[in-house]
Parts: structure tokens; C-alpha cells; sequence
């Protein structure tokens, strides 16, 4: 049986053995007329509890890309965006993530032109929409149960990108007066299969009356380590020759994720 027809029907189990617990709980809360302490404690207890969950989680990558520093930050280094909606299902200490991610990688990397005293200033750009595959172990640190901590890894394969040059336009290079009288021509390497992976460590509260919060750090390394590859070659009346620019995923990733039990919703005030 492949995994894309496993991963449905591991879902749907899981799906159903929650709205069953749901259903129980419902009765409880909505029949037994309970205070609003009494209320808010069940709600508590529920979100601690296994079962699905939805919500949403962003960060910053810090990478290498090219040298010198931040032009937004006091740090060596690029900042990129991710996103993600994330829809999961935990299982005592373990917790099972998909969702639909996006991120960001915009770079600017400066050749220098053979023994000419000129530059070109190209353009290593990749967004890409991704989806996520991931594992979570954390365990609480409090006998109330409200604060935990763990680890996390996730495989996310890129089904979209951005950003990809042409002949036609959008060139991967600024034409300025640094290039005038050069002639550059450039290929694109760019694999099918692309994905990057995320390994890092978590903690996770609760905020409010049942709602999650997680602050997670991530190194980030993309496979194959070459996302997409531009060599350019470049001619005047005297010279020639020829660079690179190989983009990858890489680097460290800070996010911050909020999610929402499921097996609240049913509840009524």
C-alpha cells in the first residue's frame, strides 16, 4: 500500500476515535450544570487531553547565503519568513503534524567580473509552498501539566516554487552600468524532488482557557542540498568566464506556533 493511501485512512481513525470522546464530554458539560469555574477547569482538562488540533505557526530562518551583515538586524546573515497552517493529532506524549506551509528565501549575491574592476549583483531567490510532515515528543514539567517541553522533526516537500528566471524575464541579475557591454547568459538546474527538514527542540504553555502556545527552535537543511542551481556565463571584448549560485534551505529557525484543541468546539457555554 503506498503512503499517500495510508496517511488518509490513519487520519480518519483518529478522526473518529476523538468525536467519540467528544461526544462524551459533551454531555457532561452541557447536562451536568456546571459552574463557570467548574466549566472552564473541564475545558482546561480537555485541551490537555488527546485529540486533533488546528492552528498556525510562524518564524524567521537565519542563513548564509551571502556575506556581510543584516540591512534590518544587528546580525551577520539573511532573515527569511515561513508560515504554516498546521492540523495535527496528539497521542499521549507524541504528537502527528501536517498542514500547508509557505516560505520565503530572497538573497542578493555579488560576482565580481574576471580581473575587471566591475560587478554584477544576481538575484538567488526560491519561495515555495511546502507540505509538512511531522513528529513532536514533549513531556510536562509540572504536575499541573500546563507546560511542556520536547523535541520535533519534520520532513516538508516543496510542491511549488517561485521566483524561477527565464530567457524571457524575470532575469536573475540587475542590468546596471556595472554590466553594460557584457553579454551574460545563464542555465537553471532545478531537481523535481524538493524538500528540506526541520530538527530542533520546543516548549509549549497554555494560554488562555484552553488555547496553546509553542515557542520552537529548528536547523533547517534542504535535500537535495542544491534547490535550484544558476550558472551564468558572461563575455566582453576581452574576457569570459563563468560563476554559480546554488540556493538551498538552511540555517536556524526560530517559530512561534498557537493552536486549538478540537475536542473543545463542542462545548457550549
Amino acid at each position: 500500500m503506498q503512503l499517500k493511501s495510508i496517511i488518509p485512512i490513519v487520519f480518519s481513525l483518529l478522526i473518529s476515535s476523538s468525536l467519540a470522546a467528544q461526544v462524551k464530554d459533551h454531555a457532561v458539560y452541557t447536562e451536568g450544570k456546571l459552574s463557570t469555574f467548574q466549566k472552564r477547569k473541564l475545558r482546561q482538562e480537555l485541551s490537555r487531553q488527546d485529540g486533533l488540533y488546528m492552528g498556525v505557526q510562524a518564524g524567521l530562518r537565519r542563513h548564509l547565503t551571502s556575506n556581510g551583515n543584516n540591512i534590518y538586524l544587528p546580525i551577520s546573515g539573511e532573515m527569511d519568513g515561513i508560515i504554516q497552517a498546521i492540523y495535527g493529532h496528539r497521542l499521549g506524549k507524541v504528537s502527528l503534524e501536517t498542514g500547508l506551509g509557505f516560505s520565503w528565501h530572497n538573497s542578493e549575491i555579488l560576482h565580481q567580473l574576471g580581473a575587471l574592476e566591475r560587478y554584477i549583483l544576481t538575484k538567488a531567490n526560491l519561495n515555495s509552498l511546502f507540505l509538512p510532515l511531522g513528529v513532536r515528543y514533549d513531556i510536562p514539567v509540572n504536575s499541573k501539566n500546563n507546560i511542556r517541553i520536547g523535541a520535533h522533526t519534520s520532513g516538508n516537500l516543496i510542491l511549488h516554487t517561485t521566483n524561477r528566471p527565464s530567457k524571457n524575464g524575470p532575469f536573475p541579475y540587475y542590468g546596471t552600468s556595472q554590466t553594460e557591454g557584457i553579454a551574460v547568459d545563464f542555465q537553471i538546474n532545478e531537481p523535481h524532488f524538493k524538500s528540506f527538514y526541520k530538527l530542533g527542540i520546543h516548549s509549549e504553555l497554555h494560554l488562555f482557557k484552553s488555547s496553546l502556545v509553542s515557542l520552537q527552535a529548528s536547523h533547517v537543511f534542504s535535500a537535495p542540498t542544491s534547490l535550484r542551481k544558476i550558472t551564468y556565463s558572461w563575455t566582453d571584448e576581452t574576457q569570459s568566464g563563468s560563476f554559480s549560485n546554488s540556493i538551498r534551505k538552511e540555517g536556524w529557525l526560530v517559530e512561534v506556533a498557537y493552536k486549538l484543541p478540537l475536542t473543545i468546539l463542542n462545548l457550549e457555554d
